[in-house]
């Protein structure tokens, strides 16, 4: 499998939040970093910087299967939402060879009537994919 192209690359990636005291604190913050930046100054921070991820780097082959494994608030979701496109990094990019598609978010569209591998076969036909397709990446 090493010879196989590489379909997910992630190089140097971060993801930061600023954490403010209050609303206000946020909106003051947003209102005077809009004002530095139409007067071209430098935009300052006034929250507390919280690193989700820092400086995270991978790489997956095709064919290759990975596991996300991490205690509670490691960044495994961040990651995920990184991988997926519904965030943007801070920092460092990501590349990816083909599509990314969540099988089984937490929370999303799971039934929890159903066991975790009909929740993925259901919530695969809802993105499109084929039962065969499915059968194959299960």
């Amino acid at each position: 499998m090493s010879s196989d192209p590489i379909a997910l690359k992630v190089d140097g990636v971060s993801k930061h939040y600023e954490i403010y005291a209050s609303p206000q604190q946020r909106l003051k913050a947003a209102l005077f970093n809009q004002a530095a930046s139409m007067l071209g100054r430098r935009r300052e921070s006034s929250g507390r910087r919280f690193s989700a991820l820092d400086d995270v780097s991978f790489s997956i082959r095709k064919g290759e299967t990975v596991g996300i494994i991490g205690r509670n608030g490691s960044g495994k979701s961040t990651l995920l939402q990184l991988l997926s496109g519904t965030l943007s990094p801070s920092a460092g990019q990501i590349l990816v060879d083909g599509r990314v598609a969540p099988l089984l978010e937490l929370g999303a569209g799971f039934n929890p009537e159903f066991t975790g591998r009909e929740n993925v076969f259901f919530n695969g036909s809802l993105l499109g994919l084929s039962e065969d397709r499915l059968r194959e990446k299960y």
